[in-house]
Formats: structure tokens, sequence, C-alpha cells
């Protein structure tokens, strides 16, 4: 549809809306907002209500015909709309047209009713200016964008006569303007409905009508110290900097700004040390936090909790956005986690459910790392975590693939060697407890996921890693042992990171899933060994001999080998091959002649083996 120009058109202000050109354009063409938009080709309009979406932008066919209308260029029609900040604002494309209200405000994309800056408003006196005023801002509905770092102060977001807001929304309905069809109400004046004298209903009033340039608040002092505002403003010219800086575009900076926001107020009060604000911030934090929690439970219009909800009042905004910062400022990810890791203790304690779906927003890899529990050295999965975990703990160059599935004895003895006596009563079975809890944090490393879950990615029983936590948990209770415990895992992750030459163990696991030893190559292995060896020779030797040369090219526990898993699973006696087994582990067996000759040519079997499989053959049951 082709609109027919308007009898006299406004070139658009820097930074305005398309809010506040209609307003503007309306009142100089005496006509209401309503009229106006459907004369530029915005309509029809329904129910006098014109559409919140109009506030992102306009769809291709309205924009040229509103550019008709008013005469004014693509490009003066596109700058209207708030998807101009969507690169640098990536909150902006998380919601879409036909939303409500409430998953507006929850997403913190944009707020339907806007802040303001009174001076801003006032204009620069050209004569334009004088008579409609400057311009409303489209920067001023978005939540980040809480004062007016030009004139050093913060912006009001109600009328200082009736204390409505801008554009109230009623029973859940928004509008893009709040009494669209009236007409000759001047684009800075409150358009709230006027006090209720006569018993009228809110449509029959007239407007508030009081000017919002002429805020005489404005001038008085406010609460804050000097210092505390500078710093205010400081953060919000920092945040308007990345708002209009075309060229470094971070897509995590605002949904972490987001983030960490909603973790601080579902964490509130957080624990002490925390959060490091003064006392003024942290009782603007505070009041707000206390305005909107007994609605934590409850739903408001859009479906939407009231803590998910940027706070409407710039100066309470202002101190949760600055405490934020603080809090992803962080040097690295030790301490971004050290400054996390509290509240979400917090927040996971008091609102288990929204915490769980606080991190299941798109957020950048660190903080993800950082929102995740810890308990005893590992991810924690509450009941409604479970899904949740899957994020790697560590910026890792290897992958689970190259974790063996029990810590290789040699990297042991290199890390762990004087570990395992410090422990609270350690047993004989304390080490291959801490070998196999290693492999389970170097999984968790490289793909995240609560230990049961690293635990099935390894191909070890879920319920052997829970008995291993179970049993280190009280022996490495005291002092600082899990936090011992991580640096020896971080200097093993270093080392895999180095690696060249890592070894996927998924694939060995894979490819050995079904083979055993051929009788064939048994045989000849054990060809003019002693005849008194008789515990290796026959079907239980060649099984033996297949759980070793397992064992060792998967670098996991025998117990879980596919052999000994299938006899268990069909009632088979694993007496006999469990013994060969342990008597082959056995020290004072490892001198013996014969034994070491087998061990010798079992070794450069399974060297064959491994090159093998590491070059992507399969593997028969011919053998190799």
């Amino acid at each position: 549809m082709t609109a027919r120009p308007l009898a006299r058109s406004l070139a658009p202000l820097p930074e305005e809306s398309l809010p506040g050109y209609l307003l503007r354009l309306s009142y100089r063409l005496n006509r209401s907002p309503v009229r106006v938009a459907e004369l530029a080709g915005l309509g029809p309009v329904k129910a006098n209500r014109l559409s919140t979406d109009l506030l992102l932008g306009l769809l291709p066919e309205a924009a040229t015909a509103f550019g008709a209308a008013a005469r004014l260029s693509p490009a003066e029609v596109a700058v209207l709309g708030l998807q101009r900040h969507q690169g640098a604002y990536p909150l902006l494309g998380t919601v879409h047209r036909n939303r409500t209200a409430g998953s507006v405000t929850g997403s913190w994309a944009f707020t339907l009713s806007t802040r303001y800056c009174p001076a801003c408003l006032t204009g620069d006196g050209s004569p334009v200016q004088r008579a409609l005023g400057g311009a409303w801002k489209s920067t001023w509905h978005l939540p980040v964008v809480f004062a007016c770092p030009s004139h050093g102060t913060l912006l009001k977001h109600r009328c200082w006569k009736c204390q409505a807001s801008s554009n109230p929304i009623r029973r859940g309905r928004a509008t893009l303007l709040h009494r669209p069809s009236a007409t000759g109400i001047h684009p800075l004046a409150c358009r709230a409905d006027g006090p209720n004298t006569a018993g009228s209903p809110p449509a029959q009033r007239p407007p508030c009508g009081a000017r919002l340039d002429e805020d005489p608040a404005h001038s008085k002092n406010t609460a804050l110290a000097a210092d505390t505002m500078a710093h205010l403003m400081r953060v919000q010219q920092r945040l308007l900097d990345r708002l209009h800086d075309a060229e470094a575009h971070d897509p995590w900076f605002f949904p972490d700004l987001r983030a960490a926001s909603q973790l601080i107020k579902l964490s509130w009060p957080p624990p002490p040390g925390i959060l490091i604000l003064p006392g003024p911030l942290l009782d603007l934090i505070d009041d707000h936090v206390e305005a909107v929690r007994p609605g934590v439970n409850a739903h408001p219009a859009g479906g939407t909790p009231a803590l998910w909800s940027a706070p409407s009042d710039a100066g309470q905004c202002g101190a949760l956005l600055l405490a934020a910062t603080t809090l992803l400022t962080a040097d690295d990810r030790v301490h971004l986690r050290e400054g996390i890791q509290p509240l979400a203790q917090a927040a996971f304690a008091r609102h288990p459910g929204s915490y769980t779906t606080l991190r299941r927003q798109n957020l950048s890899p660190a903080l993800a790392r950082a929102l995740v529990r810890q308990a005893h050295g590992f991810h924690a999965a509450g009941r409604t975590e479970k899904a949740s975990v899957r994020v790697p703990s560590r910026d890792c160059r290897f992958g689970i693939e190259h974790v063996p599935p029990y810590l290789p004895g040699h990297w042991y003895d290199e890390h762990f060697a004087d570990f395992a006596e410090r422990l609270d009563n350690p047993t004989s079975y304390t080490v291959r407890h801490l070998r196999r809890a290693a492999s389970l944090k170097l999984a968790e490393m490289a793909a995240g996921g609560s230990y049961p879950q690293c635990a099935r990615q390894l191909g070890v029983p879920a319920e052997k890693a829970t008995s291993t936590m179970n049993k280190l948990r009280p022996q490495m209770a005291r002092g600082t042992l899990w936090g011992d415990f991580e640096t020896r895992i971080e200097n093993i992750a270093q080392r895999l990171d180095d690696d060249k030459d890592r070894i996927d163990y998924a694939r060995r696991r894979t490819a050995l899933a079904d083979w055993q030893m051929p009788a064939d190559h048994w045989a000849e292995l054990t060809a003019i060994l002693s005849p008194r060896f008789v515990r290796m020779a026959g079907e239980t030797g060649r099984l033996t001999a297949t759980v070793l040369l397992w064992t060792e090219l998967t670098q996991a526990e025998y117990a879980h080998s596919p052999v000994l898993t299938a006899m268990r699973r069909c009632g088979t006696d694993t007496s006999r091959l469990v013994d060969n087994i342990a008597q082959t582990y056995t020290p004072v067996n490892q001198t013996a002649t014969v034994r070491l000759v087998l061990r010798g040519r079992l070794d450069t079997y399974a060297a064959r083996l491994s090159t093998h499989i590491d070059e992507g053959q399969p593997v028969g049951q011919s053998g190799v």
C-alpha cells in the first residue's frame, strides 16, 4: 500500500524513537497519533491501539509507505526502530512480534514504558524543538539505559505530578502510546489518566498534562553522594558506548549482564563480602528485591516471574547493573567463579527452579561455567539441574574422548604420589578411587556434566562413580584437600592440552567392544611356553588375554571390560578369570620368567593392535 504524502512532516531528531516521532508529528498536524499512523500507512488500527511491534521497527511494506507519507528516506525510517541496536544489543532478538508484555520485560529486550531525561526533552533551543520539544530517545526503552551522562542525572520513569508511568499497561495489554486517539496533547505532556474527580472511567478523564520537561524535582539534590553518582555515570557511559559502537560488538556482554543481574536478585541478600558497593546502592537493590519478592512465585501478565524483570526505577536499575558489571569484570575464570559461586549456591537454595532456568540462558562459556554449582570438587546437579550442567568446567584443547577412564598409573605416580596418605583414614582402595575420580574430573573439564553423566560417557558404571564419591567425600572433607585435588588435575589437563599425539580412548573402546583375542593368535602367543603354565592355557587364558589387552589399550578398569560384563550379565562364574587377571597384576608374579615372556608378547601384540585402531582400520575377530 502506498500512502499519500502528509500535508506537513518533520525531520527525525537524532536518536528519536518511533513513538516519540509520532507524538511530535501528530501534534504538529493537530491529529491523533492513531490517525497519523493510519494516514502514514501503519493501519488499519484495531481497537484504538497502536501495536508495540512498531517500537522494534517497521516491516518492509509499512516502512516504504511510512517513508513516502512522511517524506523520509529508508535510512531515516530505519533508525526510528529499536532494531537498529540489535547488533550491539542481541537481547532485542530474543523477543518476537505479537509477544506478551511480560515476555518483553522478563527478557530485558526493551521496556514498553520509556524512561526520560527532562533536560534532554527540553531540546536544543531551536524553533522546532521550542515548539515540540526534544527527542524521546529510542535507547530510553532499553533496560540498560538508566542515566543521562550528558546532564549527570538519573532518568525518570514516572510523572513528577501524578506518579504514573509514561505508558501504563492495563490488564496485561500494552500499546505503543497511551491515549493514542487523543488530539492536542503536547509531545512532552504526561498522557496518563487525570484524577478521578467525578467518578468517570479512565478513558473519559482528561490527561494529567504535566510537562515532563519542567520537572520541579529535577533540580533537587539526589540522595546519592557525588562520587557514587559519578560511578553510575561512568558505568552508564560505558554501556552507551557499547550500544553505539558498530565495530566492537560482543555477543555475550549484554546477555551476561542480564544473567548476572538476575542472579543477584535471585540470591539476595548476597553472602558477605561478595558485592562491594556503597551502602546507598545496596539499599536501592534491597528496596527493589523486597518489592518484587512477594511475587516471585506468582506469574504476572505474560507469565514472567517478577524477579526476572529489570527494575523500573533508574536508581535501582543502575545500582543493579553496577553490581552485575563489577561481578563480571573478574581478571580470570578463577576469580569469576569465586564471585559467582556463592551467589549461585544462594540462588539455588532460595529459588532452585528459577536458578536452573537462569542457567539455561544463552550465555558466554565463561559465565556458563562459573554458574554451575560445585560440590566436593565436581559439578553439582540438583533435581532440577540434571540437563543444565553439561557445561565444560574448563577451556580444553582435548576432548572427553582423550580422557582415559582410569587415570594411568604413571600419571598417578607423577601427580598424586603423596596425596593418598594425606586423606583421612586411607585404605587399600583409596588409590583406586582417586584414579577413578581424577578421570571423572578430567571428563567434566572437557565435556561438562555431573559425575554420573561423566562416568557414563567414559564407559564407567554410574554406581561405581557414586561409590567413589561417597568414599572420598568424608576422606577429603578436611582443610583444602579438594582444592589441592583440583590443582593436581589442572596440571594433568595442561599436559593433555600440550600433547600433540593425544589418544582417542573412546575410539578404542568402540573398536574393542565386541573384540576377543582370536584363538589362533592365542595359540601362537603361548607356543613353547612351559607346559606347567596351565593357568593361562585354553579358553580361560584367551579370555584373560582379551581382558588384559582391552584394559591396556583403553586405560580402563578390567572389571568394566566387555568380557567380564557379559559373563556377569549371563550369570557365568567369573572367579577363575578374575583370579587369572589378579595374578597377572600381582608384583611377585611379574618377575616370573614364563609370565614375563608372555607379558612381553602381549605388549607387542597390544602395540600392533593399538596402531591398527588409531589409524582407523576395522578390527574383526580375525585379529590384526
